[in-house]
């Protein structure tokens, strides 16, 4: 690499550095409850941001989509992969009219959620747990575990 491709580089990291700091900033601002050393990596859309709760050392990447219609929890040390989506909102099928209704999702620590990941309404995903590429996570998962598919289904105690 010349020392002027060098340089362009070093620039347009740090330039990304202070976006992704003020993408954090604006959500805090906007009524979300962030902890410390949380990052991102490109841009992330949040809906109902004063219903979101994230730890610390979190790291949320590219085309992230959190509907907050309800409350979601995320724990520390928690890695959320380009275009996870995490929807709290869901359609009641027992009445008619069919309405729009809540459930929380709650994310606990240490657990890495893989690229194109999608979490329903009403989920808790236990501690130090992995949730595989492409999945969709329609029930609670286990702490210690992989899981992976449509819908996620337990693979291994890991």
């Amino acid at each position: 690499m010349s020392i002027i491709q060098n340089f362009h580089y070093k620039l347009y990291q740090k330039i990304q550095y202070h976006f992704n700091r003020f993408r954090i900033k604006k959500i805090q601002i906007l009524g979300a409850s962030i902890g410390k050393g949380t990052i991102s990596y490109g841009r992330f859309t949040v809906v109902n941001m004063p219903n979101l709760v994230i730890g610390e050392n979190s790291t949320i990447n590219e085309g992230v989509h959190i509907n907050c219609r309800g409350k979601v929890e995320i724990g520390s040390n928690v890695h959320i992969s380009t275009n996870v989506q995490i929807h709290t909102g869901k359609l009641n099928l027992d009445q008619f009219p069919r309405l729009h209704d809540t459930a929380p999702i709650i994310i606990e620590d240490n657990v890495w959620l893989a690229s194109g990941v999608i979490i329903l309404a009403g989920v808790k995903i236990g501690a130090n747990s992995v949730v595989g590429a492409g999945s969709v996570v329609t029930k609670d998962v286990l702490a210690d575990s992989l899981v992976i598919g449509i819908p996620a289904l337990f693979k291994k105690k890991i």
